[in-house]
């Protein structure tokens, strides 16, 4: 199968150049929008509760705990129950699909 080709393939028309007097109309309403757009003077005041929820805290993890974990994976005497894992996993999955 061909294609004949029934009218020739004309160039496409060249860029038209812009006008420089566009180019100083954008800028001046670029410069516009940004005078414009100033900041408020906006203070947050946080409460002491978030404060307290926002700064870490050495209660938040268990370091002996981890440091445990740490030394009995590099010793290879962690086990693990897998048994205990695929429970949990099947609990928390029928659990989820309760709600539904």
């Amino acid at each position: 199968m061909a294609i004949d080709r029934t009218q020739g393939v004309s160039p496409l028309s060249p860029i038209q150049q812009r006008d420089p007097s566009e180019t100083s109309v954008q800028n001046a309403r670029k410069e516009d929008t940004v005078s414009s757009t100033k900041t408020s003077g906006t203070a947050v005041t946080l409460s002491e509760a978030q404060t307290s929820l926002t700064q870490s805290s050495a209660q938040d993890i268990n370091t002996a705990r981890v440091d445990e974990l740490k030394q009995a994976i590099r010793d290879g005497k962690l086990t693990m129950d897998t048994g205990k894992i695929a429970d949990a996993l099947l609990q928390d999955t029928q659990d989820y699909l309760k709600d539904f």
